[in-house]
């Protein structure tokens, strides 16, 4: 009889170990032909029929409730479906999005921001980096030079907006490559469709736990890329990378609508649920105004803005007009701190920026940029083809409850 009880007892131990074993993850690698989003924060009963990203080959992508799929992009994709097997999440050993990875940034001091959700006791904060970067390089609009590669990990980003995502042939392990060398460790990444002409994506160092894209309703070679990443704390990010159309300025402030419109109705249906950002590469001001990103309050569009040493905030090559920009909501603008780069040889040294950060090499000597910016070089900024400057913003989050 003791034989028995100890038999059904050993199974009953191995169905919990089992039962314990199947919970949840985040972007779990499959190793046959890409990638499976376990558990997508978007999927829920008031995602307005956006089903995010399920990995390669039946990528639903985005759908909207009033059916809209867009303007019909290249090769007869509608604009509002995902790409075949391009979501490429990397999973780094362990990381379930809500400890802080190594390398975090944490500056000198006792007091933060004090905005509605923003700690100011910075043992239960962390300082997030959102960096918007257009910055290929080269005859083939790609990051396979390396310049725009080194400026970004020089940053230390946690999470890029980046433009024009173009690495060797666009695969899935060629997007972990560029991924893993700009974060310097295992990270995340999606892209809106690797096969259009100069696609938009996200990089994080954070689990992506779904993502898609918006029409952009003047252009078929790019789309308005978005990605709910699962940041440190309660409170996930929404990330929106675009490149706006060149011209008339008309098509920046429609795109810039579109984003805004999709941002509003989420924070009716989700209060408190992300932070949201969008960034990227403008192509112009037009769009960072009331009538653009900002209507209805959607995005802080006002002022100060990032700027180099000098106080210039102009980034294209020529340093002359304001093309690439970092917004956030109001309420995550109210987090925002200085970014800062300490000396990796005096302790006491550091370079801070109160409203963000413009960042062009040639502003350096190869020593500084060693000291404050490595891997940076000082002619990448310069490089052949480089049309912009990076763009970098610091917040300050709260981690617990």
């Amino acid at each position: 009889m003791k034989k028995k009880i100890c038999l059904c007892l050993l199974l009953v131990f191995a169905f919990f170990l089992a039962s314990c074993s199947s919970g949840k993850t985040f972007g779990t690698r499959n190793d046959g032909d890409g990638i499976i989003d376990s558990d997508s924060t978007w999927d829920d009963s008031d995602h307005d029929g956006d089903t995010g990203d399920t990995g390669p080959d039946g990528d639903t992508g985005d759908t909207e409730p009033d059916g809209d799929t867009g303007d019909t992009g290249p090769d007869g994709d509608t604009g509002e479906t995902e790409p075949d097997g391009d979501t490429g999440y990397i999973v780094p050993d362990g990381d379930t999005g809500d400890t802080e990875p190594d390398g975090g940034t944490e500056p000198d001091g006792d007091t933060v921001s004090d905005g509605d959700n923003c700690y100011t006791d910075l043992d239960d904060t962390y300082e997030i980096r959102l960096v918007a970067a257009n910055l290929t390089s080269g005859n083939n609009q790609s990051y396979d030079p390396g310049h725009g590669i080194r400026l970004i990990k020089a940053l230390r980003p946690d999470v890029v907006m980046i433009q024009e995502f173009n690495y060797k042939n666009n695969s899935s392990s060629d997007y972990s490559s560029i991924t893993n060398q700009i974060l310097g460790s295992d990270g995340y990444y999606s892209v809106d469709d690797s096969s259009f002409q100069i696609p938009n994506g996200i990089i994080s160092r954070f689990p992506i736990t779904s993502s898609g894209y918006w029409d952009d309703p003047n252009i078929s070679n790019r789309e308005l890329a978005w990605a709910v990443i699962d940041i440190p704390g309660e409170v996930d990010l929404l990330a929106v990378s675009v490149h706006l159309h060149t011209d008339p300025p008309s098509h920046q402030i429609e795109a810039a609508k579109v984003v805004s419109g999709k941002v509003k109705a989420k924070m009716a249906s989700n209060p408190g649920k992300y932070y949201y950002a969008v960034g990227g590469d403008f192509n112009g001001n037009s769009a960072v105004s009331q009538n653009g990103f900002g209507k209805d309050g959607t995005f802080y569009v006002d002022g100060p803005y990032p700027a180099d040493d000098d106080g210039n905030g102009y980034t294209n090559k020529n340093r002359s007009k304001p093309y690439d920009f970092v917004l956030v909501d109001e309420n995550f603008n109210s987090c925002m701190v200085p970014v800062e780069f300490y000396s990796s040889r005096d302790a006491g040294s550091v370079k801070s920026y109160e409203y963000g950060f413009v960042f062009d090499s040639r502003l350096y000597s190869q020593s500084e940029l060693d000291e404050f910016f490595p891997p940076a070089e000082m002619n990448d900024s310069g490089s052949n083809n480089m049309q912009h400057m990076a763009v970098i913003k610091a917040f300050r989050i709260p981690v617990t409850q």
